[in-house]
């Protein structure tokens, strides 16, 4: 029966990513939880006419039921139904804008002029693309050209990463956080109003069914490990190849301190932008509370899997919140701890150097 044979898969899929496993097979499940909550929804209702008063359609809709109650929280907290957490900005706020561009431009991708103009049109002031080999240095270039302090880790091997900034770089750093050949840009920027924050690039390895989630897991909760320690104000941006709803990103929001403005707001799904039933949030911004939300918007992915991200917020020396996420406990700390050095302590490489190829 085709009825039990879904609610079966949508039981099994809703549960297992409760188990404490760092493995893609179990942790795969986090993503589509919007679909699942959907079909899950669908089917409930549709049971209700096709169905019967037989003990098993009672066991099939009670299945259906604890379906939509275990995912329905996950999602409607990325909804105008809940509390926002980064407040808006208001006309009385006094601040500096910052526009943030994120852009996976996918490395095999070869649409570079289409991307270059799509950015273009927003003029961010930060740039952040990932993916980037050679190829896509040299046909960037005259949008790099725009900007007068560049991070160049471009790589051959899917995870390249270039960060341009029109504000100055009082620091930065290139970092390879837990795997080699994943390259992170740290970088300490300074505002024309002689204001500093923090900004983490960051771009960790992808969820596979074959293989652990420790590089992601622990790349994540290593940064969110520095940025609680952080004296300036924070953000953090990328793609984080996990979803905004995950326990992997409850944990970097709970420990980080940091806030996601799509709570309280929508979920601002980036991928996959070649399938519309198919598309989850895996582009992120984070970040303190000096920071206020003026607009976030996606632009044309311009032949990459990803929509770029575009935010623009400001940024002023007042904090302010519309609430928080909840405090990290020493159970929290010590398990990001105990994810980093699991991660520290595999001799793998890099998930998916190869996929572009």
């Amino acid at each position: 029966m085709i009825f039990a044979a879904l609610t079966l898969f949508l039981v099994v899929a809703s549960v297992l990513p409760f188990f404490p496993f760092s493995h893609g097979i179990v942790r795969v499940g986090d993503f589509p939880r919007q679909q699942f909550l959907a079909l899950a929804a669908a089917l409930l209702l549709a049971s209700v006419f096709v169905g019967g008063d037989e003990t098993g359609w009672r066991v099939i809709q009670m299945a259906l039921a604890a379906v939509v109650a275990i995912q329905a929280p996950h999602i409607l907290r990325f909804t105008p139904l809940w509390r926002r957490q980064t407040a808006d900005a208001q006309s009385s706020d006094e601040g500096e804008r910052v526009r943030l561009v994120s852009s996976n431009v996918k490395m095999s991708n070869t649409h570079y002029r289409e991307l270059s103009d799509e950015i273009a049109s927003v003029d961010p002031d930060i740039l952040v693309l990932m993916e980037v080999d050679d190829n896509w240095r040299a046909g960037v270039a005259d949008l790099l050209a725009r900007y007068d302090h560049v991070a160049d880790a471009a790589r051959d091997n899917s995870y390249g990463m270039i960060v341009a900034s029109k504000f100055p770089f009082e620091s930065h750093e290139i970092d390879e956080l837990l795997t080699e050949g994943v390259p992170s840009v740290i970088a300490t920027i300074r505002t024309p109003k002689g204001n500093r924050f923090r900004a983490y690039f960051i771009h960790p390895e992808p969820p596979v069914p074959h293989r652990g989630t420790e590089g992601r897991d622990g790349e994540t909760a290593l940064v969110a490990l520095k940025v609680k320690d952080e004296k300036l104000p924070v953000m953090v941006t990328g793609d984080l190849n996990d979803v905004a709803w995950s326990v992997t990103t409850e944990r970097f929001r709970k420990i980080s301190g940091l806030l996601d403005p799509r709570i309280g707001r929508r979920i601002f799904s980036t991928f996959d932008a070649r399938f519309p039933l198919l598309r989850w949030p895996l582009d992120h911004l984070f970040h303190s509370a000096e920071f206020r939300l003026i607009d976030m918007k996606r632009l044309k992915p311009c032949g990459s899997d990803h929509f770029p991200v575009c935010f623009e917020l400001l940024f002023c020396r007042s904090e302010k919140a519309e609430s928080e996420p909840d405090a990290a406990d020493g159970d929290d700390i010590a398990e990001a701890r105990e994810v980093v050095e699991e991660a520290r302590a595999r001799d793998e490489e890099a998930i998916g150097t190869d996929w572009e190829k």
